[in-house]
């Protein structure tokens, strides 16, 4: 198995969830208003699990406020220079310097539990626990409540420590291996842009679920493109792995500092409605790793570009004709002719029956600026027209329900039937 973030996997085993790495792993960060309680908590963790690192991290004043919003996975907006940005985090951690421990955990208690946030998650109930024992210790004393941070499960553990620690210390903790380094001087990873492409998606491996949806035949090495076109299931994770400034209104759009040049970027999600959301389900769970970058798997990105080049393009671009051509032919599909791309009514068929076989529906995007090209969109499956009515009759008879008296729920049930 790669140590990947997308590799890992929850299973349950006799009402038990595990995962599928041989140990859990956590970091606990300790802020300002902890540092009183350094030498009990140290003894709390050394007691509970196997301490791997404790060192004391030391940010830069320049990136401080940046850095903590990448942490906490806090979006960090278009046009706000770094020395306007303020995160609100920056009150309980207190200084640009804190103390950090990397943990292994050999029995983990996994299940579902509830944050602070109100976030119904998969969580590691060993580190919770621990995490908030230390908070009351913090609290008896102060008025922060929050004076200790920790990642609650695996998949956090493995976005946050490698944009803490960088890749090569966080393969070396995974591996099981003791680190002894007690002050580490580094903002977060790509705090200053990216160096290059390989330097990014090396991280974005170890930290997100994510694919590049095209474009992307001469990444890691060049983008002569200038833009990423991403596909994920957490839009805002993958953007603060990057670091990306993100525009107010749109989070799903940004850009990020790559070899000193701007690159724009798309963050499609899980349920944005860009694709069917089976669709971009399926296309994240069957993605493949190619040279260093995850991409869709030759069908995906066949059936993908095709939707992409005919529904939301005004015009097919020169380029999509020639690498649907290489698939198609890759795939055997002998029913596909490259004339086809100038016949709106053919192309809506192919895709029809796609759709059909797949069970995907057609639904308008979130994002408003997508093109739309009604001519083969009419062609495709949509949300039934008896299931949409179904669903307001539902909503108008809860309606009903709720604001009326008691006594006349009988009557207004047969009118309007159960």
């Amino acid at each position: 198995m790669n140590n990947n973030y997308s590799d890992i996997k929850y299973n349950i085993v006799k009402n038990r969830f595990h995962h599928n790495l041989e140990a859990d792993f956590g970091c606990v960060a300790l802020w300002k208003s902890a540092r009183p309680h350094l030498d009990e908590i140290r003894k709390l963790l050394n007691e509970n699990f196997e301490v791997l690192l404790e060192t004391e991290i030391e940010w830069s004043e320049k990136h401080f406020h940046a850095n903590a919003q990448r942490l906490y996975e806090a979006p960090i907006y278009v046009g706000v220079n770094h020395d306007k940005i303020h995160s609100s985090h920056s009150k309980k951690i207190g200084d640009n310097k804190f103390i950090l421990f990397v943990v292994k955990d050999v029995n983990p208690n996994y299940t579902y539990a509830q944050s602070v946030s109100g976030k119904v998650e998969m969580s590691n109930l060993n580190i919770v626990d621990a995490k908030y024992k230390v908070r009351d210790w913090i609290a008896e004393n102060s008025d922060e409540k929050y004076g200790v941070h920790s990642t609650n499960n695996i998949h956090e553990f493995f976005f946050q420590v490698p944009l803490l620690l960088g890749e090569n210390r966080f393969i070396r903790l995974i591996n099981s291996e003791k680190i002894i380094e007690p002050i580490i001087s580094k903002d977060l990873e790509g705090a200053e842009g990216w160096e290059s492409y390989n330097d990014l998606f090396k991280i974005l491996n170890l930290t997100t679920n994510y694919l590049v949806q095209r474009g992307f035949e001469t990444l890691p090495d060049e983008n002569p493109e200038m833009d990423i076109d991403f596909l994920t299931d957490n839009h805002q994770r993958l953007a603060s792995a990057i670091g990306a400034k993100q525009k107010k209104e749109q989070l799903y759009k940004g850009f990020v500092f790559i070899k000193k040049q701007s690159i724009s970027l798309d963050f499609r999600y899980v349920g944005d409605k860009y694709y069917d959301v089976n669709w971009e389900k399926d296309m994240l769970q069957n993605k493949v790793f190619r040279n260093g970058v995850y991409v869709p798997r030759e069908d995906d990105y066949f059936f993908s570009l095709l939707f992409h080049a005919k529904v939301q393009k005004q015009k097919v671009k020169e380029k999509y004709i020639g690498i649907l051509e290489e698939l198609s032919k890759s795939l055997e599909f002998n029913w596909y002719k490259t004339e086809y791309l100038k016949d709106d009514q053919a192309i809506g068929r192919i895709l029809r029956g796609y759709y059909q076989s797949q069970s995907y529906v057609y639904e308008n995007p979130i994002d408003k600026g997508v093109f739309k090209n009604k001519n083969v969109i009419k062609l495709l499956p949509f949300v039934s027209t008896s299931r949409m009515k179904r669903s307001f009759k539902s909503k108008v008879k809860n309606k009903v329900v709720m604001l009326l008296p008691k006594k006349f729920i009988p009557v207004i049930k047969t009118l309007i039937g159960k």
